[in-house]
């Protein structure tokens, strides 16, 4: 039983609901009709076997009756059509250098990679039908260079961008609100915004990935020690980086009604922080649901709780790697 703070789950059950019924009345309908035209196809075999003509079979009627379903509800409008994406994670070489600019694939420094001065991937990888692209490190982990002029590229390629932060960042005690806050107050001058909202190229952020590993840090670059629950950790993590980040846009006055959020959680099999459900990667959905129902499951105290819920309600899709 997975339990959800709005409508917006009881909307996507009774969508599920009525799919599925869809869909098995369209299979008996596709079964009634393979049935008829192989029957039809047997009859049509019979001819003159050794000069001796068949019996005609008795003609006989077949009623079917058919439900027709009324008109599905209002669907909630996608941040993008079917996605057909790349992962784009790809230093010039098996290992970085101190002569590389870094993990962070968006920066200028990177331009004769992916920008048409060189290498061109972006090109590439629209030329390759794919319709989006999925940064790993692009905001939180470099910010003094431009990230404007990637993001302009990607536009100009059709090409939507899910721009994610770098998770193995300062956390202390899974409390992930100040470094979350700043880096997304200084992604801002990077690059992420134009005219007041989320440069039009983003289309989702992903504030984590993977945070049931808990790989995040100290202030001195030591991982942070779980003491408790595991589940209560990463789900203190995942509201506290959420948090941190609707403080920026709201600080920096940035409308983010165009841009969706989300984390993006591993396959691996494991219990919900409130217990409901052990499953492998939907245990982080309830972990979602659950916590912004209730932060004290995460032993967390948000800074704006209305600001949570309302992002959960009106921006949040569930993702999973």
């Amino acid at each position: 039983h997975v339990r959800g703070p709005s409508s917006a789950r009881r909307r996507f059950l009774s969508r599920s609901v009525r799919s599925n019924m869809m869909a098995g009345r369209a299979t008996a309908r596709i079964a009634g009709v393979v049935a008829f035209a192989l029957m039809a196809a047997t009859l049509q075999g019979c001819g003159k076997s050794g000069g001796v003509s068949p019996t005609p079979a008795p003609e006989t009627t077949t009623t079917m009756t058919t439900t027709q379903m009324g008109p599905l509800p209002p669907q909630p409008e996608m941040p993008f059509p079917p996605m057909r994406g790349i992962c784009y994670q790809a230093p010039p070489g098996k290992s970085l250098s101190p002569e590389l600019p870094g993990l962070d694939m968006m920066q200028a420094g990177y331009a004769d990679q992916w920008g048409p001065i060189g290498r061109d991937d972006l090109g590439m990888i629209r030329t390759l039908g794919a319709n989006s692209v999925r940064l790993y490190h692009g905001a939180g982990l470099e910010a003094d260079t431009d990230h404007q002029a990637f993001l302009d590229r990607a536009h100009e390629l059709g090409l939507r961008v899910l721009l994610g932060f770098h998770t193995q960042n300062i956390c202390p005690e899974f409390d992930c609100f100040k470094h979350w806050h700043s880096a997304t107050a200084r992604g801002f001058k990077a690059g992420f915004v134009k005219d007041g909202a989320w440069h039009f190229a983003i289309k989702a952020i992903v504030l984590m990935d993977e945070p049931d590993l808990l790989n995040v840090m100290n202030e001195d670059g030591t991982a942070v020690n779980c003491t408790g629950a595991q589940a209560q950790c990463r789900t203190k993590a995942v509201l506290s980086s959420l948090d941190g980040f609707l403080a920026a846009e709201e600080e920096s006055k940035i409308d983010g009604s165009n841009v969706s959020l989300t984390v993006a959680w591993s396959f691996t099999t494991r219990d919900s922080v409130d217990g409901k459900l052990n499953a492998s990667y939907l245990y982080g959905f309830q972990d979602t649901v659950a916590g912004i129902d209730d932060p004290t499951l995460a032993e967390y105290n948000p800074r704006n709780y209305d600001a949570l819920q309302e992002a959960f309600t009106s921006r949040w899709v569930h993702s999973v790697n």
